[in-house]
């Protein structure tokens, strides 16, 4: 079969080089990337073919353990820890938030948003 592509002159150059390094040329350096990429694509599965694998997977059963109380009554229970500040937890969570709307804003208008 014969196909012909019209590359950008950057990755044409790229190309000629490349293949004058490897000593092939341009045209089978082209092929080989292609076979490469393409092999490569049908390698990897499709998200939903991850998903049916992992549904049709059984449990392991030494990875469950049955509850042994309320998890309400023991996070009501839990023993107090000394070394946790809450004065110095919630500065620290405002400067994530800080910083988590930062983001956000700027994300909001490199897209178009705002």
């Amino acid at each position: 079969m014969s196909i012909t592509i019209t590359l950008p002159h950057e990755i044409g150059a790229q190309l000629e080089r490349r293949a004058s390094a490897q000593r092939l040329s341009v045209e089978r350096l082209a092929l080989d990337i292609l076979s490469d990429a393409l092999e490569a694509e049908e390698a990897f599965p499709t998200p939903e073919e991850v998903v049916a694998k992992i549904r049709a997977t059984p449990p392991n059963p030494r990875g469950i353990r049955p509850a042994a109380g309320s998890l309400a009554e023991g996070l009501r229970n839990a023993p107090d820890d000394p070394d946790f500040d809450l004065t110095s937890w919630r500065r620290d969570w405002a400067v994530v938030e800080a910083e988590m709307k930062a983001i956000t804003r700027a994300n909001d208008i490199a897209e178009g948003r705002g």
